[in-house]
């Protein structure tokens, strides 16, 4: 019975061998099709409703309004945050189960206040990504970013935030934002000190 399995095993790997072998020359011998059809075009149709679907790449100017949101917040520069918001902000952050709405005239103030909580903050910037929605003409910032803190009582913790930011006008308008606690494996890897 043995070797009536080994015999199997070795055709099979024969099989595929020769399989993966004339894949490799029916591609290397077609000539590639650089043009696009209108179909190539056209919207995709999805098999579950996507409210943003028709993305292509934005401005990049949007990803430096983004991270000199990030660079004021861990340099303690609270009071220059409000000059990169909209006239109002809509947050909608992991500890709040409701969307928080700022008017700009409140945004130094509320910032200042939260910021007094940490001794110090850094943001190491893993991903960050300008996007456009061509069908709803939003601007929007993909970032994420490995967030260490040390509390005013000198506790350190640190979380892994994927931020969404709209941006309206250059603006900061909108902001969800997700997070995970680090993994072992990622902080061996990105924060071996910790």
């Amino acid at each position: 019975m043995k070797k009536i399995i080994y015999l199997l095993v070795g055709v099979c790997f024969l099989v595929s061998c020769n399989d993966v072998k004339d894949a490799e020359n029916n591609t290397s011998s077609a000539e590639p099709d650089n043009t696009l059809s209108p179909a190539d075009n056209a919207k995709a149709e999805f098999i579950y409703p996507v409210k943003h679907s028709e993305w292509e790449i934005g401005k990049p100017e949007n990803i430096n309004t983004v991270l000199d949101f990030y660079y004021a917040w861990d340099h303690n520069h609270a009071d220059k945050i409000a000059q990169l918001f909209a006239d109002t902000v809509k947050l909608r952050i992991p500890t709040e189960r409701i969307e928080i709405d700022i008017p700009n005239s409140r945004v130094n103030v509320e910032l200042r206040k939260n910021r007094r909580m940490y001794d110090s903050t850094s943001n190491d910037i893993l991903s960050a990504v300008s996007l456009h929605d061509r069908e709803s003409n939003e601007e929007w910032v993909m970032i994420t970013t490995y967030n260490k803190w040390v509390w005013e009582n000198g506790k350190r913790d640190s979380v892994l935030y994927q931020d969404n930011w709209k941006i309206t006008n250059g603006k900061i308008s909108f902001l969800t934002s997700f997070y995970k606690l680090p993994t072992k494996n990622f902080l061996e890897k990105e924060d071996p000190m910790k």
